[in-house]
């Protein structure tokens, strides 16, 4: 008998102690799980600085993603780009209605191509050799249209800025078969909590074995087996 309270103890001990356990564990999972939106081909969804269509700075290139990071009213908060290369990453919001969850990542997150930003030099004087137009390579990051002029938003030297320059083509990623718009899940799935409530009720019945076993019968009480 006492061998079996004490594995008994033990089994419960262990259980209890997966409890917390689970839960850390489905959380790291949710934190390390990156959920991606692209824009589908023909589509126009811009990428804004603050939740306001005044704050539009380009529209994401069509095909590809944004990082989607939480969700605020109609509003995802996404991230675009990385700190890589020629390329810095940048904070803001998208409409949610105009992308599209992507259920695995696309083969290119984001585009990544540079366009030719040219620098004309003064001239010192007309009778000596001047330096010459500087060409400088700028991070593309999408098109923005004002009125009838069309240029595109790019990082070079530092700072972020408009070109008056359109990137009329650019490769394309290969999208899923369906594009299905579907909403974000919230953090802290139903697995959390039905993991835990597993777990719990396997600790409540091993205590309820445990209790029961070790009650002695009152007609084995002083040796009377009558």
């Amino acid at each position: 008998m006492k061998v079996l309270k004490w594995g008994m103890c033990l089994a419960i001990t262990t259980l209890l102690m997966l409890i917390p356990l689970g839960k850390s564990a489905v959380a790291s999972a949710e934190e390390t799980a990156k959920i991606y939106a692209y824009v589908d081909l023909g589509s126009e969804v811009y990428f804004f600085s603050e939740k306001s269509d005044k704050s539009a700075l380009f529209m994401i290139p069509q095909t590809y993603c944004v990082e989607i990071l939480g969700k605020e009213d109609d509003w995802y908060y996404v991230k675009y780009a990385e700190d890589e290369g020629a390329y810095r990453a940048v904070y803001g919001y998208c409409r949610q209605s105009e992308v599209i969850i992507a259920e695995q990542p696309l083969e290119n997150l984001y585009l990544n191509m540079t366009v030719a930003v040219v620098f004309k030099t003064d001239e010192a004087n007309s009778l000596l050799p001047g330096l010459g137009n500087l060409e400088i390579s700028a991070a593309y990051y999408g098109a923005y249209t004002i009125g009838v002029t069309a240029c595109s938003y790019v990082y070079c030297n530092d700072g972020f800025g408009y070109i008056p320059k359109v990137i009329e083509s650019y490769p394309l990623n290969e999208l899923p078969a369906k594009s299905t718009i579907a909403p974000v899940e919230e953090k802290g799935s139903n697995a959390t909590l039905i993991t835990a409530l597993v777990i719990t009720g396997v600790a409540a019945s091993a205590i309820a074995v445990l209790y029961f076993t070790g009650k002695k019968n009152p007609k084995f009480l002083n040796g009377n087996t009558q």
